[in-house]
């Protein structure tokens, strides 16, 4: 019907979800109605908005079907805060803008998680830094589904949450974007607001207090995983037992996501110029987190208390 996505507007995110689920392609006619009929969105609930939104980011091609609401104007009615990453510059050694970047951090998170599942074989890629980031890291593929398989919501998974979170990583850059006298572009706090930014609008999306809260630690703590990478990369200085302590300390089980979105966004920065010795850096950085989480646990993570308070009035009456 020529009126049906005027209709129901959330049929234009259900048709970008579909298109990237069973590969179809959407006829022009149909884009240029989705495109007409996209300022009618914000007559949707935002639940549904949100439904949708979470099983795009959930689904294949998630970087592709993003682009796709971009392209549509779909961001500016549901998610304007999106809008202004577009055309944000960067310095090196980042080589797109703010938004091509953050689609690339979405690409290659899939391809990460992908790589990490249960049953992957290094045979079914030609990369060699997904090779590289199976041999260090292949170990964990069982943990790394245990932890994608708790739950925040009984409706959504992690995985889609640390996907909203990579989407929104960066969503604060425009607005703390400065030159410095070196000429060199600067995004001071932009975690920080970020996190608040993704924060409210995950609150305009009913998510529930535990998804707010993984979202908006993924989003304050995502520049801790490139400090670690630096050093090591720089002085060969690995992470200290304090600092694992006190990176797991803030981030709790947001940690493994962490890692996870550091790899991706290391990936999306550099893409084709990523060297391996900044990629084994980091690699390095994600198995030591890793294993002080999963294996380490009483030794850095959680070590048991020499002494506590009650045992204190006990000994001193």
């Amino acid at each position: 019907s020529p009126t049906a996505l005027q209709d129901d507007p959330i049929r234009i995110l259900r048709a970008i979800r579909q298109a990237a689920a069973f590969d179809f392609k959407i006829e022009i006619q149909t884009r240029k109605a989705m495109k007409a009929a996209a300022e009618h969105l914000p007559n949707v609930s935002p639940e549904r908005q949100r439904d949708e939104v979470f099983k795009i980011l959930e689904g294949p091609k998630p970087d592709a079907s993003i682009r796709a609401l971009e392209m549509l104007g779909v961001f500016q009615h549901i998610m304007p805060e999106l809008t202004a990453m577009k055309g944000t510059t960067q310095s090196l050694p980042h080589i797109y803008d703010v938004w091509e970047h953050t689609l690339s951090v979405l690409r290659h998170l899939s391809g990460i998680l992908a790589a990490m599942r249960v049953g992957y074989s290094a045979e079914e890629t030609n990369d060699m830094f997904t090779g590289l980031l199976t041999l260090r890291l292949g170990r964990f593929r069982e943990q790394f589904a245990a932890h994608f398989a708790e739950s925040l919501s009984t409706d959504r998974s992690v995985r889609s949450a640390l996907f909203f979170a990579a989407l929104y990583h960066d969503v604060q850059k425009p607005a703390t974007r400065m030159v410095d006298e070196a000429g060199r572009i600067r995004f001071f706090e932009h975690e920080n607001k970020g996190a608040k930014v993704a924060a409210e609008r995950a609150r305009a999306f009913n998510l529930s207090n535990d998804e707010v809260e993984r979202i908006e630690k993924i989003i304050l703590h995502h520049m801790r995983f490139h400090f670690f990478t630096s050093r090591i990369e720089g002085n060969h200085q690995e992470p200290s037992r304090k600092a694992i302590y006190r990176y797991f300390r803030d981030a709790g089980e947001a940690g493994v996501d962490l890692v996870l979105l550091g790899l991706a966004d290391l990936r999306g920065i550099y893409d084709h110029t990523l060297t391996q010795g900044t990629w084994v850096a980091a690699l390095d950085v994600a198995r030591i987190l890793l294993e002080n989480y999963w294996e380490k646990r009483e030794q850095t993570i959680a070590p048991p208390r020499l002494l506590d308070g009650n045992e204190l009035m006990h000994e001193l009456n």
